[in-house]
C-alpha cells in the first residue's frame, strides 16, 4: 500500500505539491524518486549538483531506501504543477571509463573541479551535460568530459586493452591499470580522499592548459590539466 495519496483522486493536488520537488536517490541500489520540501538547504544541495540520498529526506516516511516509491506524476502533471526535476547522474567518487578527444577510453574518478568545487554541469532541463574527472595514470590529469563519453567502470575487459600504445602513453596506461586494481574496492569517499586535485591546488596556471592529442596538438575546447 502506497503512503502517497492517489494522484488521480479528486483532491487539491496543487496544495499538496506546493513548495516541493521530486528528486532521485543516487544510491545505485535505490534510484527511487522522492517528493521533498523545497527548503533553503535542499535547494542549495540540488542546485550545486551534490549527491542526494533517501536518508537526507526530511520526511521520515520516505527517508530510507527500503521504503517503496510512491506514484510518480506523468509529464502533463509535472507541467501543470510547475515541478522542477533534477536528474540523478553518477555519484561523485565513482570509478569510470572516459573518452576524451583522440585519447583511448581511459580509467578515471569523478571528482570536483578544484576551481569551482563542482563535478557536474547540468543543462536547463536538469540533465547532466558534463562530468569533471581525474584520469588515473602518470601523471594524473583532469578534464570536463561529455556525459555521453563517461561510463561506470565494471571490468577492464569491457574496453579493449591498448596493445598498440607506445612509450610514455603505454607506461601511463599500465600505471592507470595498477591504480584501478587499488581503488576498485574503495568507496566513493575513499577515492576522493586520494584525489590529486584538491581545492587548494587550483591556480591561474590551469587556465591555459588544454587537452593534447596523441600527436601533441592542443585542443583548447576540451581542457585536460595535469600535475
Amino acid at each position: 500500500m502506497s503512503l502517497l495519496p492517489d494522484l488521480n483522486a479528486n483532491e487539491d493536488e496543487t496544495s499538496y505539491y506546493a513548495d516541493k520537488t521530486w528528486v532521485q536517490c543516487k544510491s545505485p541500489r535505490c534510484l527511487k524518486w522522492r517528493l521533498v520540501p523545497k527548503s533553503d538547504e535542499t535547494v542549495a544541495e540540488l542546485d550545486h549538483g551534490k549527491s542526494w540520498h533517501c536518508h537526507m529526506n526530511p520526511d521520515p516516511l520516505f527517508s530510507h531506501c527500503s521504503v517503496p516509491q510512491g506514484p510518480f506524476p506523468n509529464n502533463s502533471q509535472f507541467k501543470e504543477h510547475g515541478l522542477k526535476v533534477v536528474y540523478s547522474g553518477l555519484p561523485v567518487g565513482s570509478l569510470v571509463l572516459v573518452k576524451a578527444c583522440n585519447w583511448p577510453w581511459w580509467p578515471a574518478i569523478l571528482c570536483p573541479d578544484p576551481n569551482v568545487e563542482e563535478y557536474v554541469r547540468l543543462d536547463s532541463e536538469g540533465y547532466v551535460e558534463h562530468y569533471h574527472v581525474e584520469f588515473l595514470g602518470k601523471p594524473h590529469t583532469r578534464f570536463w568530459a561529455a556525459a555521453k563519453h563517461v561510463e561506470l567502470y565494471h571490468n577492464s575487459s569491457t574496453k579493449p586493452r591498448y596493445r598498440n600504445l607506445r612509450g610514455a602513453m603505454r607506461k601511463s596506461y599500465e600505471v592507470a591499470m595498477e591504480e584501478v586494481a587499488k581503488v576498485r574496492e574503495m568507496g566513493c569517499e575513499e577515492r576522493l580522499q586520494i584525489s590529486h586535485f584538491q581545492p587548494q591546488d587550483s591556480g591561474p596556471e590551469d587556465s591555459d592548459v588544454g587537452c593534447r592529442h596523441r600527436g601533441g596538438r592542443r585542443h583548447s575546447d576540451h581542457r585536460r590539466v595535469q600535475v
